[in-house]
């Protein structure tokens, strides 16, 4: 039960960090914070596919 929690803070993370992203001027940094992102997405995936299944 723990690992959606962890999944739950992951997703609040990742909106925030494409908002911000998106207000960034910067290439570099705009392209950093979506890559975070996008691994975080993935890691969020992972996490609710053990609490699905496991």
């Amino acid at each position: 039960m723990n690992i959606s929690f962890v999944a739950m803070g992951l997703m609040f993370v990742c909106n925030f960090l494409m908002i911000f992203s998106r207000k960034t001027q910067n290439g570099w940094l705009r392209f950093l914070f979506r890559t975070l992102g996008l691994l975080m997405l993935i890691t969020i995936f992972v996490l609710i596919l053990i609490v699905i299944f496991v």
